[in-house]
């Protein structure tokens, strides 16, 4: 990519990001453009972007991973296929594609080709991992190349180098071997010759005939194609993990395609393990209560991410927990006005009985008015009757009074003759 186009990664940018190293090398994952190199910069090895990928997380799966990349690890998004292949892409064999695995692209060849029309399959040689991987035709796309600020379609490939095809051929036959100590297999192979760099290889055909069958499909529902956990469907262990009621209930087909990351002597163990994370999620769920605290409820939430980079079908649980949480906070937000009434109803009842003590003051007080009034009455009445009489006294009196000064006045002026 020349600088002179680095205006094709503005700030905001969905873009395809590779690695020169590590486990993200060889693949192509979708990202976001932060930081872009200023406009200043043009030398190449100094031109780096900051940016996050979209469906990579950090090791503590707390938040999207972010990393300054070189300009010559950056491209756009390639484009999409015409209208007239969008519904169903055909892919067919020698065919360079980009296979979807692990949040990412990652380039092969189509070795094989079956199925119906819907549900086709596709056996793909990963560059990356020189072995063929079945994959679903909607999870391919045909391979482009970013050269010259152009997109660039390469051509089938015929031919394959014998360096791959020897390294494959060795792989095929220790893991057969392998395969026949452990189980028994019997394993026969249909090779085509190809001319491949002078070498007479390239494997078009597999057939596998197992004398353990009845014992493989007790386990069969879970398609392991990661060829170095096949030793899982012989384990006890797997058989126990799958008859729990958890697996039996939500049946679960992982793929652990990022434990092709760590080493082989680890794949079984943490495969098992995240199958028991699963089993203890789904458990833990089915068991929380209504007040559960919402640091349980986070914890089980954190778990989701990482089991379904394996291949395992959260969404039902995932589903539940969400709608879990919301019950729980609208739960917490009508406790919160709950107790905000219940400490209003006890303030009333204290203002209540405050009410009632001054009430049967009161009711006493006018009780004792009551009484004095009755008998402040019948005093009155009493002094009434008592006016009365004297004062029908002193009538009585006033007129014997007026009938001696009347005689006593006839009697000075009687006449002495």
């Amino acid at each position: 990519m020349s600088p002179g186009n680095i205006d094709l990664f503005a700030k905001d940018t969905l873009v395809e990001v590779s690695s020169a190293d590590g486990w993200l090398s060889g693949g192509w994952f979708v990202a976001k453009v932060l930081d872009p190199p200023p406009p200043s910069t043009t030398t190449p090895g100094k031109m780096k972007f900051l940016v996050e990928y979209q469906n990579l997380r950090c090791h503590d799966g707390s938040k999207l991973l972010r990393k300054r990349v070189d300009i010559k690890l950056v491209r756009p998004l390639p484009p999409p296929p015409p209208n007239d292949e969008q519904e169903q892409q055909r892919f067919g064999v020698h065919d360079v594609v980009d296979a979807y695995r692990n949040n990412g692209w990652w380039v092969g060849v189509v070795s094989k080709v079956w199925g119906e029309e819907e549900q086709r399959i596709c056996s793909v040689l990963l560059e990356n991992t020189s072995r063929a991987i079945n994959f679903r035709s909607s999870e391919l796309r045909f391979h482009l190349d970013w050269i010259g600020d152009k997109w660039i379609q390469p051509q089938k490939k015929n031919k394959m180098s014998s360096e791959v095809v020897e390294k494959r051929g060795k792989q095929m036959e220790a893991e057969t071997s392998s395969e026949k100590r452990k189980r028994g297999t019997h394993v026969k192979f249909l090779f085509k010759g190809k001319e491949c760099g002078g070498v007479e290889c390239g494997v078009d055909k597999i057939d596998v005939e197992d004398s353990s069958t009845k014992e493989a499909a007790a386990v069969d529902n879970i398609p392991y194609e990661n060829q170095n956990l096949r030793s899982l469907e012989s384990s006890p262990v797997l058989k126990f993990v799958q008859s729990l009621e958890e697996f039996q209930l939500m049946p679960q087909k992982p793929h652990f395609r990022p434990l092709d990351e760590c080493e082989v002597v680890f794949r079984e163990g943490l495969a098992l393990k995240h199958m028991m994370t699963f089993v203890n999620v789904v458990k833990e769920t089915s068991k929380l209560q209504v007040n559960a605290s919402g640091s349980i409820m986070d914890s089980l939430l954190k778990c989701l991410p990482e089991l379904e980079s394996h291949g395992f079908d959260i969404k039902d649980v995932q589903r539940r927990l969400l709608e879990m949480q919301t019950l729980i906070k609208s739960r917490e937000h009508l406790q919160i006005k709950l107790e905000k009434v219940k400490c209003e109803i006890k303030m009333r009842d204290h203002e209540g009985t405050n009410i009632n003590a001054e009430l049967i003051d009161a009711i006493e007080e006018i009780k004792v008015l009551e009484e004095k009034k009755a008998r402040l009455m019948s005093m009155n009445e009493e002094n009434d009757s008592e006016l009365a009489k004297l004062k029908s006294s002193d009538s009585s009196l006033n007129e014997h009074i007026q009938n001696v000064e009347h005689n006593f006045v006839s009697l000075a002026t009687f006449s002495w003759k």
